[in-house]
C-alpha cells in the first residue's frame, strides 16, 4: 500500500513538472476563481505552507477582488485571463495573526466575511463547541443519539481520526436542527454526556476578532463582507422579516463599525439547499453586489452575482492537490 501510494505521488510529480497543469489552466482561462478559506491555526509550519500558496497563486494567476468580479458580471468590465479572488469566512482571530500577514506580504486582497453577532460577543461558533468538548473530553468513548428518536451511536475518541470522526458526524447531524435545539443539544446534553463544561466565551484559539482590529484591517485593504448575525441555515427561515434581521442585519452592523458601504455577502452553510428563492430576494433587497456559495466551481461571464461557486482550500492540504484545484482539476463542470 506504502509502495502505491509513493508510485501515484512520483507519477503527479512528474506531471507537475512536464507543465499538465499549464495546459489545465490554458483550458479553463476563461473562468474566474474564488477560493474559500476558514482558519489559520498556529500549528507549526502552516504559515510556511500559506506562504508557498501564496507565491503560487502570484505566480501563476491575476489576482482580483469580488468587487472586481462584481463589476465584471454586472457592468461587463474585463477580468484577466485565469482570474482569482480569495476570501475568508467568520471572522476568527486566527486570520488576523496568521492570515492576514502573509496574503499582505503577497500583496494578495482579501475578502473577510463576518458573521457579526460573533463579533459582538453574543454568540460563539456552534460547530467550535462541538470541537471544544470533544477535544477537551477525558473519555475514550462516548455514545450520542445524531437525531431525535433514534439509537445513540457510539464514538471512540482516543485518537486524533477518531475525534475527528466524532465531530464531523455530530456536526452534520446538529446542522438539521433549529439554532434553540442545536444550542441546547451543545450546551445540555453533549456537554454532558462528554463531562466537559463550556464557557461562555470561546477560547483564544477560536475567538473572533474585535471590531478595532477589522476596522485596521479594512484601512489597509481588507475588504469586509457580511455572512448574517449568527450564521443560520437561512432556507430553514420562513419569516422575511427574520430572513432581514439575519441578511441585512449584519450588513448594517458592519457599516456601522466601518462607516463604508459592505457590498458581498456569505451564505452561511453555503450548498444549495442551504439558501431559496426568497434568500436571494433578501439579498438582492439588501443591496449587495456579489453573493458567494459554497459549491465547488469556477465562475465564467454568465455565472450568477449571487450564486457565485468557490474552492475550498486550506494551509494545511497538500501542495499537489492545492495546485491541481486552482487549475481547475477536481471540480464540477460549468453550470451557468
Amino acid at each position: 500500500m506504502r509502495l502505491n501510494r509513493q508510485a501515484k505521488w512520483v507519477a503527479r510529480a512528474l506531471l507537475h513538472r512536464a507543465g499538465f497543469l499549464r495546459g489545465v489552466r490554458g483550458w479553463n482561462r476563461q473562468g474566474f476563481r474564488i477560493l474559500m478559506y476558514h482558519d489559520f491555526p498556529s500549528a507549526p509550519g502552516l504559515q510556511d505552507a500559506l506562504a508557498k500558496q501564496c507565491a503560487h497563486i502570484t505566480r501563476y494567476y491575476k489576482v482580483v477582488s469580488l468587487t472586481d468580479i462584481g463589476r465584471h458580471l454586472r457592468e461587463g468590465t474585463p477580468l484577466p485571463k485565469n482570474a482569482l479572488a480569495v476570501t475568508v469566512d467568520d471572522g476568527n482571530r486566527d486570520f488576523l495573526l496568521n492570515g492576514y500577514p502573509v496574503f499582505h506580504a503577497h500583496n494578495i486582497p482579501v475578502t473577510v466575511f463576518l458573521v457579526s453577532g460573533f463579533l459582538d460577543g453574543q454568540l460563539w461558533l456552534w460547530w467550535d463547541k462541538i470541537i471544544y468538548a470533544v477535544e477537551k473530553s477525558r473519555r475514550s468513548s462516548f455514545a450520542f443519539p445524531l437525531s431525535p428518536g433514534q439509537p445513540p451511536e457510539h464514538f471512540f475518541i482516543e485518537t486524533p481520526e477518531q475525534r475527528q470522526h466524532a465531530i464531523m458526524k455530530i456536526t452534520e447531524a446538529l446542522k438539521a436542527l433549529s439554532m434553540e435545539e442545536r444550542l441546547q443539544v451543545l450546551n445540555g446534553d453533549l456537554a454532558k454526556i462528554l463531562q466537559v463544561e463550556l464557557p461562555d466565551q470561546p477560547p483564544q484559539d477560536m475567538a473572533p476578532m474585535e471590531w478595532p482590529e477589522v476596522r485596521r484591517l479594512a484601512e489597509n485593504g481588507v475588504d469586509v463582507g457580511a455572512h448574517t448575525v449568527t450564521h443560520p441555515v437561512l432556507a430553514r427561515i420562513r419569516d422575511p422579516q427574520e430572513l432581514f434581521r439575519e441578511i441585512g442585519g449584519c450588513k448594517r452592523r458592519i457599516e456601522e463599525e466601518l462607516h463604508c458601504p459592505v457590498l458581498h455577502f456569505c451564505y452561511p452553510y453555503g450548498c444549495w439547499g442551504d439558501f431559496n428563492d426568497q434568500t436571494l430576494d433578501v439579498v438582492e433587497k439588501c443591496q449587495f453586489l456579489t453573493a458567494v456559495t459554497a459549491e465547488l466551481g469556477l465562475n465564467y461571464r454568465d455565472s450568477h452575482a449571487f450564486k457565485l461557486r468557490r474552492i475550498p482550500v486550506d494551509p494545511a492540504i497538500p501542495e499537489f492537490y492545492f495546485q491541481e484545484l486552482l487549475a481547475g482539476l477536481h471540480l464540477e463542470s460549468h453550470e451557468s
